[in-house]
């Protein structure tokens, strides 16, 4: 019996390469100077959701304040990541679903600046997520223009990004 061909399948890239462990230290070091501040607890009330929000994303300026693009995306981890994203785009339709859920163009992230309240959280496909370093449940990858964004999802914050990532 014929079995329909289903989309192309890309190899998972190993979670072992060097630069993919460091991330992943980098961004346990990230959680453990985290730990220590302030812990949201759980309301109904969207004021007091936002107000906390906005006090964890403040706390965790202050405590990453020297913090800039590349110190998570260092330039060996940004190159892994960019040889995983390009391959992967290359290989797959991915590219139009990521235009798809774009909203906004020209827009510019920062490290430590907010994630936009208006701006939709664009997810990134599951076919470049299987072949990246898993994140804690706290941390999001996102897709900000061309951007490629590492996002403390609770605090909306932008923890760092690859510039110019996706073409």
């Amino acid at each position: 019996m014929p079995v329909a061909a289903g989309p192309q399948q890309i190899p998972p890239e190993t979670p072992e390469s060097p630069a993919f462990r460091d991330f992943t230290l980098l961004v346990q070091q990230y959680l453990k100077l985290r730990k220590g501040l302030p812990e949201q607890h759980t309301t109904k009330h969207r004021e007091e959701i936002v107000d906390r929000r906005h006090a964890l994303a403040q706390a965790i300026r202050e405590a990453r304040a020297d913090a800039h693009q590349g110190d998570i995306f260092s330039p060996e981890i940004s190159e892994q990541f960019l040889r995983v994203i390009r391959s992967t785009l290359k290989a797959s339709d991915v590219r139009q679903t990521i235009r798809q859920g774009e909203p906004v163009a020209g827009l510019q992230v920062s490290v430590n600046g907010a994630y936009p309240e208006n701006l939709p959280t664009t997810t990134v496909p599951p076919t470049l997520l299987r072949r990246l370093p898993q994140l804690p449940e706290r941390l999001a990858y996102r897709i900000v223009g061309h951007d490629f964004v590492l996002q403390d999802k609770e605090a909306r914050l932008v923890i760092d990004f690859i510039p110019g990532a996706l073409p």
